[in-house]
């Protein structure tokens, strides 16, 4: 509605002896993002409910087959490759939308939170990527509670169970 608003004023510039380049100039600024993007900050990058970002997900364990993964979030479509047993691509990219997800993955869990000295297994988890125009490279282990919680609550759609984790 404020892009038609902005043309209809924008068009007699027009007839005035204004330039187009101006008045397409003069329209973008006042649309959303003022760089003329659709993006006012309200909205993921893709412009639909998922982030756009693509991030390849290792999972170790010693007495297991490593398990590889891509999740790709582009906006209004979501794809994890290949699938893996639990996960679903949509729940995946909504929970990759949230900020406090995105803060983890790109900043790493935070190194001054107060955890519980319980082990949850030698699962590690590799994430590597970008989201949101972010460099993502963090891993996630089960060494203590806040381990157990990021991987078991906070990214309980982007990481399969772990291996010997119960619910």
């Amino acid at each position: 509605m404020l892009y038609l608003a902005s043309l209809a004023l924008a068009l007699p510039l027009a007839a005035c002896g204004s330039s187009t380049d101006e008045t397409v100039d003069a329209v973008q600024d006042q649309l959303p993002g003022s760089d003329g993007s659709d993006n006012d900050g309200d909205q993921p990058l893709g412009g639909g409910p998922y982030p756009v970002g693509t991030l390849e997900i290792t999972i170790t364990h010693p007495d297991r087959d490593v398990v590889a993964y891509t999740i790709s979030c582009l906006g209004d479509t979501a794809t994890i490759t290949p699938a893996i047993e639990g996960l679903v691509d949509s729940a995946a990219c909504e929970q990759l939308a949230d900020p406090d997800v995105q803060t983890l993955l790109v900043e790493g869990p935070p190194l001054d939170r107060v955890c519980t000295e319980i082990y949850g297994g030698p699962d590690e988890a590799t994430i590597v990527g970008t989201l949101d125009e972010q460099a993502v490279n963090t891993v996630i282990t089960r060494n203590n509670g806040c381990g157990i919680d990021d991987w078991d609550q906070t990214l309980s759609a982007v990481l399969p169970a772990a291996i010997g984790a119960t619910s």
